[in-house]
């Protein structure tokens, strides 16, 4: 039982007001001897018990009426927590617990969200298992994809053993939504009839998905991908269509008592990026981590990087209010392999988001095939010497790129193989087969990257035969014959970036570099069929001729990447030159930044964000799978039973890995069984929280309330709101009141009629 206003139960002391009067009234009188009392005192004793039964029946009316009234007025009510006693069957007692990592904000010694909502679960579970009816629990943990930690059941064991385990939230950064609507549809299979779902959130306004942002007139349904999908509002009209199911939304929050939301500040790391896009052994590097400082004064910080765990390098960045700041840090590995970088500031209140993971794969030098179509008697007419004067002109100066060139005819024998290779250039090549396709296509599966130069002696049946394959190879376009003229019989074309930003221009940072690749002279190139180009292509230029032709284009396929130039640049020792492409302040950062963005795979598997699956391609099958967690997910080692799948390209997965609910490195080491051995190897997954958690603006009660058209937003338990609002709770006070009433009528009554009796 509770009460509305337990002070008041005070009151009920008054009961001994009657009986202290009582107890004088017997030491009032005196014993005093007299003759004529020998023959009252024989009748009286006749009469004792009576007396002695009507006096006490009085004095017992006379106290149950301060205790009633002041039970009354106390208000007491039978439903000890949101209906546990009331009707006659099992309640269902939903519990919904938001598992994101803004729920972990601990500020001046305050206990976090997450640590409240846990206790009020923990409190919940309690008045439960005092319940005589019994229970059915469901405990839902609402992070990256919800998870039923308990899902019906009647053994409030389990549910407490689950809640145990619940000891901070995951470093996830998900809305309620996907969990409210996976509760919602738990619940219409299971038909209960009496259900009551409690949510306790620290109504972060990102938690709420689109309820806020939304217009009213479009806050009901949300458009993702094309496809109409459930706000939040939607799911809790569920709810409440559902009959015979309570619903309470609980804010946990640093700012629930207020009740008038606000922001809190915070300062996080938001990226962690190597300024160059590979890595190389013994070259200069910048590791560069990015600060967001959420908050409304400017903030001075220490931030260290650490490699492989080492001792961390240290730098002081002073972040204005509400903007970005960076420290950057210069970093030479000496040796080649997978390395883990780590930056981190001074814990804050929110520490999810005060560290940032990267796996760098550090190589010996990106490695280049070059297969010379056109490979002249003079080696400075080559495609050769070009490529090499550019990418590899001296190991000691430019350690970056080594270039191995071939002719077409090892290609075309399969002499060599591309996927052994970081990436594979085709210069004017005039023809592929199908062994070369292959390669070509093994290759891309395997993450690395192709760049197709068409120059004078290219087939361009061919390349539509073997790359095009009807819309289904990697390169996304029909080719046509050449179009244009040679030097000085036709008017010269100029290209133009479509896509200034994309990769394949990043070392075009200075603007004059810009302006001379949009001046260089272009007199012939490859035609592309109108509206023959696939929807994942990037024309990144295109030339100032009348059908604006691609100069270059890129695109993904498979794993890996490639692009390609419909001019090709060539020596300048080449009097037929189709253009100017090989002035060094053009040649250099193209085929720099082409090169560069060709030798990393389409899609990074080894950075992701907390939920993602980790898995990747492997060149054989892999064995013995273990997985190594991060010390934010317990740390440990534990096997995968999955087997590797084979994929296309004779390739084989990685066996995957879904439980990915905290940030870190997840290293997996297995044994690679080739054909000639077996291999052992380790890659490491670096796992990062989503930023846009760390954004701490949380909303206000009543704008909750509208956005999901609720009445209340509750703070605490809801066990006695929930009896005030519902008039089919029972509340005794009126009850009480009117007993009072009855037992004054009756001790007057009897008072009377005893008085007119003694008389």
């Amino acid at each position: 039982m509770q009460f509305l206003n337990p002070a008041l139960l005070a009151g009920a002391a008054l009961f001994t007001v009657p009986l202290l009067i009582h107890l004088l009234n017997r030491q009032r009188h005196k014993r005093r001897p007299w003759a004529a009392m020998e023959f009252l005192l024989r009748a009286f004793k006749k009469q004792r018990n009576r007396l002695r039964r009507e006096n006490l029946l009085l004095l017992l009316l006379r106290c149950l009426v301060p205790i009633l009234l002041a039970l009354a007025i106390a208000r007491p009510i039978l439903d000890s927590v949101g209906g546990l006693t009331l009707g006659g069957g099992t309640v269902h007692h939903v519990m919904v617990l938001d598992g994101s990592y803004s729920m972990g904000l601990e500020s001046n010694g305050v206990e976090s969200p997450f640590a409240r909502a846990r206790g009020m679960v923990g409190t919940l579970l309690d008045k439960l298992e005092g319940n005589p009816q019994g229970a059915k629990v469901t405990l839902v943990l609402a992070g990256e994809r919800p998870r039923f930690l308990v899902r019906g059941d009647l053994d409030l064991g389990v549910a407490r053993a689950q809640w145990f385990s619940l000891q901070r939230p995951d470093d996830s950064a998900a809305s309620l939504v996907d969990a409210m609507v996976q509760v919602a549809d738990y619940l219409d299979q299971e038909g209960d009839g009496d259900v009551q779902v409690y949510v306790f959130s620290d109504l972060q306004r990102r938690s709420l998905g689109q309820a806020l942002t939304d217009t009213p007139a479009d806050a009901a349904t949300a458009v993702l991908d094309g496809e109409f999908q459930d706000t939040l509002r939607d799911v809790v009209e569920r709810f409440e269509q559902r009959a015979g199911t309570q619903l309470y939304w609980i804010d946990t929050g640093p700012l629930a008592d207020a009740r008038l939301g606000g922001e809190v500040d915070n300062l996080q790391i938001s990226d962690l990026v190597i300024a160059d896009p590979v890595a190389v052994a013994r070259t200069p590097v910048s590791v560069v981590a990015t600060l967001q400082n959420r908050s409304t004064a400017s903030e001075n910080v220490e931030v260290t990087l650490d490699i492989d765990g080492n001792e961390p390098m240290r730098r002081m960045v002073t972040v204005p209010a509400g903007a970005e700041g960076e420290a950057e840090f210069q970093v030479s590995f000496r040796e080649p392999g997978r390395r883990k970088l780590r930056v981190a500031l001074q814990s804050d209140a929110l520490t999810a988001d005060d560290e940032r993971f990267l796996a760098v794969d550090v190589r010996d030098r990106v490695r280049v095939l070059l297969v010379d179509g056109d490979q002249s008697s003079d080696p400075l007419k080559s495609y050769g010497h070009l490529y090499g004067l550019v990418l590899d002109p001296d190991p000691q100066t430019l350690p970056t790129f080594a270039v191995h060139t071939i002719d077409t005819l090892a290609l075309l024998a399969g002499r060599a193989s591309p996927a052994d290779y970081d990436v594979t250039i085709l210069s004017d090549v005039d023809r592929l087969n199908n062994k070369a396709t292959a390669g070509l296509l093994a290759a891309l599966s395997a993450g690395k990257g192709v760049l197709v130069a068409f120059g004078p002696g290219t087939d361009a049946a061919s390349y539509n035969l073997h790359l095009h394959m009807a819309g289904e190879g990697p390169q996304p376009f029909r080719l046509l014959a050449p179009l244009g003229g040679s030097v000085g019989s036709s008017v010269p074309r100029s290209p133009v970036l479509s896509a200034g930003d994309h990769g394949v221009f990043a070392e075009f940072e200075e603007p004059i570099y810009r302006e001379v690749f949009q001046a260089i002279p272009v007199w012939r190139w490859f035609g592309v069929v109108a509206d023959s180009m696939r929807e994942n292509a990037i024309v990144a230029a295109r030339l100032t001729d009348a059908e604006q032709s691609p100069l270059l284009v890129a695109a993904p396929f498979a794993e890996g990447r490639i692009a390609f130039l419909t001019s090709p640049p060539a020596s300048e020792y080449r009097a037929d030159r189709w253009n100017r492409l090989d002035d060094p302040m053009v040649a250099f950062p193209l085929l720099h930044g082409l090169v560069k963005w060709l030798a990393l795979p389409a899609v990074d598997p080894f950075h992701v964000r907390v939920g993602a699956e980790l898995t990747c391609s492997l060149p054989a099958r892999p064995i013995a799978v273990e997985v190594q967690r991060p010390e934010r997910a317990g740390g440990g080692k534990t096997p995968i039973a999955e087997d590797a799948r084979a994929i296309p390209g004779g390739r084989f997965a990685l066996p995957p890995l879904s439980d990915t609910r905290f940030a870190g490195f997840y290293t997996f080491e297995f044994v690679l069984d080739r054909e000639n051995g077996r291999e052992p190897m380790t890659l490491q997954f670096a796992v990062n929280v989503d930023p846009a958690e760390g954004e701490l603006r949380y909303a206000a009660h009543d704008s909750v309330r509208e956005a999901l058209d609720i009445e209340r937003i509750h703070t605490t338990l809801p066990t006695i709101a929930a009896a005030v609002d519902d008039p089919d709770r029972s509340e005794l006070g009126p009850t009480l009141l009117l007993t009072t009433l009855l037992l004054v009528l009756a001790e007057a009554a009897m008072a009377r009629y005893v008085s007119l009796r003694r008389s």
